[in-house]
């Protein structure tokens, strides 16, 4: 054997002394699993960073990729792609990662696979057009024939057999006993893949299943892992198809060596079905004489905000003093401490000897900060509440945390009658406050009911307290008197939207009436709004007394007022669904109404004319009041788009400015 070994390009993880070769194409850091290199650190966005082999300048190039924290190099912050040079320190997250380019057959900045100066000369066929001329047909023969292969493999069913790669760790790695590495391997080559199992010394330690039935493409597995003891140890992995074809198993060597220090010790086990926990790989070997520190390590190393983990740490020999910092001081050993940081901490063990001084290290990484979401009220209008009538529940919701929340759900749940639900889009900031609405209709009188309120109802928010989710209130529901009453509906989501002279139909974000550009089918497109309102809580029979309408006029775009003229307000009846019927469905009554030129300005009209129309849908036996918006002049040939946007009832934007109509009445 040549005492000579070829060098590849490498990075190496410091903290696990992991290494991964570097090759042509793109390598891609980050926290998700279809990275090249996969990071389990809570800094580490999903997709972090790249590096990319750039041919025309011989050198490898490193990019952020849009992360959250931003990427280093020597702890600069890399804010447009770089070359990397021999020796730079990137630091992704929390992560510290060495690239290495230079090594004893290493000498010209080209990758595994790259050509050589060499190799790119022209050769002779290159210069010979009757050869080119054979090798082009040769060429378009064998591709022909990759087709039929390819066709054949197709619909025989699974594509062909599986192969398999170990990514993590490479083949003889040398890994220090008791540092926690990744076990890494993917699947790819056939269609079909269900199944992919890594093995440790022949012993499965992790599968990852397809959630396709019929399989996938690709697969990848990780595992993060710690050998508890020395020697040499092999990783195995094997994938499965649908089709009943199995993988060759992929099989590596890795050699684990004792450095004699951080490493567990035997005074203090790991309990039994439980992982090892990752020792840290910073701790130096100490100058004769110096002290020696047995482990020193953090169980669990990664924690939530507001949470706490163990500092552990074992015999301490040839010292007359030891601590820790921040936070710890002095410290007697083997011994143990809680911590509870609120931001992700580097604790270092200083142990003083007439010798010298010895450190070690262990970070404890914390996620967050969390969110804490709480009630703080529940009001009602009318207080209290008519069997019959509708109620408006005012919910005062507070996320009481240091940390933002993303959207979640709420609910109103009034005793054994239906709740009432709604989402917070938009999230909560950390010490903000929201209010929602839930209209509701008693159904029953009540002498005394319990209601209640509840957030994040589907758990989607980590938050510090999962327990202060919910409160209660115990009202009295009054009977209905027979005589006058009140009901006030908010519009149906599913039923409100607009509808276009070309035939569709949406219930997108807003109620919108106007025009817009050309369509080789209609010409210029015209948009009508369509509400609907939810009458079916009047009791038959009634006599309607007033009606007001509201709704919200989010948005003006264009000129439709000055080009357009008013709009028109029609009452229809488009029935259970929002179809492109609702269009050109007839007219029972229509009224045009004042202009409102301005965007964020309501429409609040009570003329006697509403009245009549919801008398006449009472009458009629019609349980919805439908409303259609049309312009008196619906196009101006232009072809722009001149139109506005009514808030619909599906609260798109969380600002409760949602169309309402409050009908009073009398028996």
């Amino acid at each position: 054997m040549s005492t000579e070994e070829t060098f590849y390009p490498q990075l190496v993880i410091e903290h696990t002394g992991q290494t991964f070769a570097l090759e042509e194409g793109t390598v891609s850091i980050g926290s998700e699993a279809d990275n090249t290199i996969i990071l389990a650190d809570p800094q580490v966005s999903a997709h972090h960073a790249t590096i990319i082999w750039d041919s025309e300048t011989g050198k490898y190039i490193i990019e952020d990729a849009g992360s959250t924290e931003g990427t280093f190099v020597n702890e600069q912050p890399v804010e447009e792609p770089q070359p990397l040079r021999h020796g730079d320190i990137i630091r992704v997250g929390a992560t510290v990662i060495d690239f290495q380019l230079e090594g004893q057959a290493y000498a010209s900045d080209v990758p595994p696979g790259a050509p050589s100066p060499d190799e790119k000369q022209a050769s002779p066929a290159s210069r010979n057009p009757v050869l080119i001329g054979i090798l082009v047909a040769l060429l378009a023969g064998f591709t022909i024939l990759c087709c039929a292969i390819s066709a054949t493999l197709l619909f025989s069913g699974g594509g062909g057999k599986p192969t398999v790669t170990i990514r993590s760790p490479l083949d003889n790695a040398q890994i220090a006993l008791g540092n926690e590495i990744l076990l890494q391997a993917t699947a790819s080559g056939a269609s079909d893949i269900i199944l992919l199992e890594i093995n440790v010394d022949g012993s499965l330690v992790a599968s990852t299943t397809s959630t396709d039935p019929d399989g996938e493409s690709s697969l990848t597995i990780q595992k993060p892992w710690t050998f508890t003891t020395a020697g040499t140890h092999e990783v195995s992995a094997v994938a499965y198809t649908a089709s009943d074809k199995t993988s060759d198993t992929e099989r590596i060597e890795v050699n684990v060596v004792s450095t004699g220090i951080g490493e567990p010790s035997t005074s203090t086990p790991t309990p039994e079905g439980a992982e090892p926990t990752a020792v840290p790989t910073d701790t130096p070997t100490p100058r004769p004489g110096a002290p020696q520190i047995e482990y020193f390590r953090a169980n669990p190393q990664s924690i939530n905000a507001g949470e706490c983990t163990m500092l552990e740490w074992g015999e301490v020999t040839d010292a007359t003093e030891a601590r820790i910092d921040p936070d710890v001081g002095p410290v007697g050993t083997p011994d143990e401490a809680q911590i509870c940081p609120d931001e992700t901490t580097t604790y270092v063990l200083k142990a003083t000897g007439p010798g010298g001084t010895t450190t070690a290290s262990t970070t404890v990484s914390v996620a967050g900060p969390l969110a804490d979401l709480t009630l703080d009220a529940i009001s009602f209008q009318p207080n209290p509440p008519v069997q019959g009538e509708g109620t408006e529940v005012k919910i005062t919701i507070r996320n009481q945390g240091p940390g933002p929340a993303g959207p979640f759900d709420w609910e109103f749940a009034p005793g054994p009658e239906t709740p009432v639900r709604g989402r917070v889009d938009s999230g909560l900031n950390g010490g903000d406050t929201t209010v929602v609405t839930a209209r509701w209709t008693p159904e029953n009188a009540y002498a005394s009911l319990t209601t209640v309120a509840r957030v994040d109802i589907n758990n989607e928010i980590p938050e510090i307290d999962e327990n202060n989710n919910q409160l209660t209130a115990i009202i009295q529901v009054v009977p209905g008197t027979g005589g006058p009453g009140t009901v006030t509906s908010q519009s149906d989501a599913e039923l409100d939207g607009y509808c276009s002279n070309d035939g569709s139909c949406s219930r997108r974000q807003d109620v919108l009436v106007g025009n817009g550009e050309f369509s080789s089918n209609v010409g210029e497109l015209v948009w009508r709004g369509l509400m609907s309102f939810d009458i079916s809580d009047i009791p038959a029979g009634a006599t309607i007394d007033g009606v007001e309408l509201r709704f919200y006029q989010a948005k003006v775009d264009g000129d439709p007022y000055g080009k357009l003229g008013n709009l028109v307000l029609e009452h229809v009846d488009y029935g259970s669904r929002l179809s492109n019927e609702a269009y050109n469905t007839p007219t029972l009554a229509s009224a045009v109404l004042p202009a409102q030129s301005s965007p964020g300005t309501w429409y609040i009209l009570s003329d006697p004319a509403l009245s009549s129309w919801v008398q006449d849908d009472l009458n009629s036996g019609r349980p919805q009041f439908q409303l259609r918006l049309r312009w008196m002049q619906e196009t101006d040939g232009g072809g722009e788009e001149d139109y506005v946007g009514m808030e619909s009832g599906n609260n798109y934007f969380d600002t409760g400015n949602v169309p309402q109509v409050t009908i009073n009445y009398s028996q």
